[in-house]
C-alpha cells in the first residue's frame, strides 16, 4: 500500500539547499542529494493550513510568539517527553545552531573551554571558534557497533596538570540528544553520569535536543534537564519542529532556559543580533505542536521502515560498508573502513563514483574518519535508489 510519503515533489528549482546546490559543495553533476537533515516530503497540512490562513490576512507586522503558542509548546513537552516546563523559561530563537552561538557567547569568555563529543555535528565546531572559545574534545567510544560516552576521559578534562600551574577553564559542555550523526538516545544513567560530572565542575551543559521526536521502537528519549533538578537549574536545551515536521526554512526555534540568571544573558546575548523567529513560522510551530501527533506517528512508521530497509540492504549488497544502527533521527553512520580509502578518496568516490552526495564522516570531527552520513527521511524509490547506486559503485571497484 502506497504512503503519504512515497509521493515524489520535485525540490529543484526552489533554491533547496540540499538540491540545487549540491553540485556546488561537491564539485560533480548527476548527484542524488542524501546529505542536507530534512525530509523530501510535505509537510503536514494542518501546518500549510495555518500558513495560507495567515499569509490571506495581508499584514506581516512585527508579531511575537504570544501566550497560546507557549502553553502549546509547554503541553508538547509534556505530552511527548514527560517533562514538565513552565511558559517563562522558554525563549524563541530563528535556529538551534544560532542558538548555540548564543548561548557559547552569553556565559563563556574568549579563551574559555568548551566540551564537545565527537564524531558530532559539525556546526558545533563552528560554534566554539566562532565565539573566541577551546575546544575540548571527549570523543565517544565505538564499542561492538554501538557508541558510548567516555566518561573517565571526561572528568580527567577537569584534572589539572601540575606543570600547568592554573585553575581549569571549562564553563560549558555541548551535547547532542539524540546524538547526531552516530543516532545514539541516551539513556537515564548515561545523562545521570554525564550531567553530575559537568555540575561538580560548574560546568553548564547545553544540549541539542532537536531529533528529540525520532524514536524507534524500543527506544526512551529522555530529555537531559528532566534527569535532576540540578540539571535543570544547569542547562539549556535547544528545541525545534523544524526536523520533525520538516520546517527548517520556517527559522522557528526555541531555547528551554529554567535559570533566570542565565536566560537572561542568552536574551542579552541576542539584542541586536538575530530574531525570535517569523510570524509565519510561529503559525507553523503553534499548528505543528497542536495538531499534528498524528502525522508525526505516521511519519515515524515510515522512516522505521526505510531503516530496516536500508539495514538489509546494506548488510546483504554492502558486506564492506557496516550500518550503525541508529536508536534515533533519520540519519544513518556508515562504517565504511574497510574500503580502505582515506578521507579525500572516500569522499570522492561516492560523489564521482557512486553519485551519491552524502556527508563526509570527518566533517564531524575526531573519530569520523573513514564513515559517511546518509539522511534516511526519503520516498523509499529514492533511498533504494542512492543505496544501489553505492552497491553498483562497490561492485565496479572490485
Amino acid at each position: 500500500m502506497s504512503s503519504i510519503f512515497d509521493h515524489i515533489i520535485e525540490r529543484r528549482g526552489t533554491n533547496s539547499l540540499k538540491w540545487d546546490y549540491c553540485q556546488q559543495f561537491f564539485q560533480t553533476d548527476d548527484l542524488l542529494p542524501m546529505w542536507v537533515a530534512d525530509a523530501d516530503w510535505s509537510s503536514p497540512p494542518e501546518i500549510i493550513e495555518a500558513i495560507v490562513a495567515r499569509a490571506k490576512h495581508g499584514v506581516f507586522g512585527y508579531t511575537r510568539p504570544g501566550q497560546e503558542l507557549d502553553q502549546v509548546i509547554v503541553e508538547w513537552v509534556n505530552r511527548h517527553y514527560h517533562w514538565e516546563i513552565k511558559p517563562e523559561w522558554l525563549v524563541y530563537i530563528a535556529g538551534v545552531v544560532s542558538a548555540l552561538n548564543l548561548a557559547i557567547k552569553a556565559v563563556t569568555s574568549p579563551g574559555d573551554e568548551i566540551i564537545v563529543q565527537s564524531p558530532v555535528y559539525y556546526p558545533f565546531f563552528g560554534a566554539v571558534k566562532n565565539n573566541g572559545a577551546q575546544l575540548l574534545n571527549n570523543q565517544l567510544l565505538l564499542v561492538d557497533q554501538q557508541y558510548h560516552m567516555n566518561f573517565e576521559h571526561l572528568a580527567g578534562l577537569f584534572k589539572v596538570k601540575a606543570e600547568e600551574r592554573r585553575q581549569p577553564r571549562v564553563k560549558m559542555a555541548i551535547l547532542c540528544n539524540p546524538h547526531n550523526p552516530v543516532g545514539r538516545v541516551w539513556t537515564e544513567e548515561e545523562l545521570r553520569r554525564f550531567g553530575e560530572i559537568c555540575l561538580e565542575h560548574g560546568v553548564l551543559v547545553v544540549t541539542d535536543e532537536i531529533h528529540a521526536d525520532f524514536i524507534y521502537t524500543g527506544q526512551k528519549f529522555t530529555p537531559f534537564a528532566s534527569v535532576s533538578p540540578d540539571f535543570v537549574q544547569n542547562s539549556i536545551t535547544l528545541l525545534a519542529p523544524s526536523k520533525t515536521f520538516n520546517i527548517a526554512g520556517l527559522n522557528s526555534s526555541l531555547a528551554i532556559i529554567p535559570d533566570q540568571k542565565t536566560r537572561k544573558l542568552f536574551q542579552q546575548a541576542g539584542e541586536g543580533f538575530t530574531p525570535a523567529g517569523n510570524i509565519l513560522g510561529f503559525e507553523a510551530m503553534k499548528a505543528a505542536y497542536s495538531r499534528c501527533d498524528y502525522w508525526l506517528e505516521k511519519q515515524l512508521s515510515y522512516l522505521e521502515s526505510n531503516l530496516d530497509f536500508a539495514m538489509d540492504f546494506i548488510s546483504s549488497k554492502m558486506p564492506l560498508i557496516k550500518a550503525i544502527k541508529p536508536e534515533g533521527s533519520y540519519l544513518l553512520w556508515l562504517d565504511c573502513r574497510q574500503l580502505s580509502l582515506n578521507g579525500k578518496e572516500l569522499n570522492t568516490f561516492m560523489a564521482k563514483r557512486a553519485k551519491v552526495a552524502l556527508d563526509p564522516g570527518d566533517w564531524f570531527g575526531p573519530g569520523g574518519e573513514g564513515f559517511m552520513r546518509i539522511n534516511i527521511a526519503c520516498p523509499r524509490s529514492l533511498l533504494k535508489e542512492g543505496l544501489e547506486r553505492i552497491a553498483a559503485a562497490l561492485s565496479e571497484r572490485r
